[in-house]
């Protein structure tokens, strides 16, 4: 995946590569380019490498572990939704639940920050994994583009050397992921012409549902730019209280979830019995499906109601064209967080792509 530089060169070698790459020229080239390191080791330029922003937290894709450079070891469990970092040979085991957008280590604590996927591509909260790991990281700016390094206790040449020697490698793969993207390569420092790519067609598996799940606060701003497709929406208990709208809902074919938001056990109870006696009297409709968005799934109360609880896959944090490729690459059924009104704007782009791909949308219900 990547070249390591210098790892078992002794020190006088390390400077004489120094001493023959050729200088950098320009400024950083930005747009949000970035490449990542873990300690010598440069990582490929390419979207399952690059490390993005999202709220102000940095997440850097797991690639970045998957070598063991660091000294740490990357595992997936599709089946469960999760996505673990841990250290072999400790107790050092960070646990990602990518629906519940929760962190966890073995032991059963609970850390602020989650992981996303984008691409199928699992991308980690960087300071949080630093911080948990004991590792180190860096944000350089060179004369090609930003350097995002991770570092162990392991490594060897400081930021300014590394960024040195490995000035040759960053500009030939700066090229490659430019001309990657469909653009002539330019030199470091210019603004490269965006790349006129068609994106291929999305096409469903055979009988393959999408869920799209939103966040029923909103619901009366999303119901008309939905127009004939049915949707699930998110509700608290509170927000039950909208008879109106839980007609509308269920008169339309709409699926309706709790929102949980309890602390305990018995809170989360009391909430679901609350809510199916609302949805009962206001629209005669039987509450089925619950969304827990903290740390507990509360899996043995939403069994002892009778409830199953609803997850989503995927969502819209990296654009509406990412979304779509995601979908695209499973064959599956899948649910997706749409969030509320602020999903509006990419919506009716979504739905089309996801019509002309024969998608079944449908709203999701535990008796079909």
């Amino acid at each position: 995946m990547g070249d390591k530089l210098g790892r078992l060169a002794p020190v006088w070698m390390v400077f004489l590569l120094l001493a023959v790459l050729l200088p950098g020229t320009g400024a950083a080239a930005g747009n949000g380019v970035y490449f990542t390191a873990a300690n010598e080791q440069l990582m490929d330029l390419n979207t399952e490498t690059m490390p993005f922003f999202s709220n102000g937290v940095l997440y850097v894709s797991s690639r970045v572990f998957e070598g063991g450079e660091v000294g740490l070891s990357y595992g997936r469990n599709t089946t469960l939704g999760l996505a673990t970092l841990y250290r072999q040979g400790s107790n050092l085991d960070l646990r990602f639940d990518l629906a519940g957008q929760v962190a966890y280590d073995k032991q059963g604590n609970f850390y602020d920050g989650y992981a996303v996927e984008k691409g199928g591509v699992v991308f980690f909260p960087l300071k949080l994994v630093c911080r948990y790991f004991g590792l180190s990281w860096s944000q350089n700016e060179t004369d090609i583009a930003p350097l995002i390094r991770v570092k162990s206790d392991s490594v060897i040449l400081s930021d300014g050397d590394f960024i040195s020697a490995a000035t040759n490698l960053m500009t030939s793969r700066y090229e490659e992921y430019q001309r990657s993207l469909g653009t002539r390569p330019t030199q470091p420092g210019t603004t490269p012409e965006p790349p006129v790519q068609e994106e291929p067609p999305v096409v469903a598996a055979e009988g393959q549902k999408v869920y799209l799940v939103f966040d029923g606060k909103d619901a009366r701003d999303i119901l008309p730019a939905l127009g004939e497709v049915q949707g699930t929406f998110l509700l608290t208990a509170e927000e039950m209280a909208d008879g109106d709208l839980l007609r509308m809902l269920a008169g339309e074919g709409h699926g309706i979830v709790l929102r949980i938001s309890g602390e305990t056990a018995d809170g989360a109870a009391e909430e679901l019995r609350r809510g199916r006696e609302i949805l009962w009297q206001a629209a005669c409709c039987w509450l089925e499906l619950a969304w827990s968005g903290g740390d507990a799934d509360w899996g043995e109360v939403l069994e002892a109601e009778g409830c199953a609880r609803v997850r989503t896959e995927l969502d819209l944090s990296g654009g509406a064209g990412e979304l779509l490729r995601s979908i695209g690459r499973r064959r599956e059924d899948v649910a997706v967080y749409l969030g509320g009104a602020e999903c509006l704007d990419a919506l009716p782009e979504l739905l089309k792509s996801l019509e002309e791909g024969r998608y079944r949308l449908s709203s999701w219900r535990l008796t079909a």
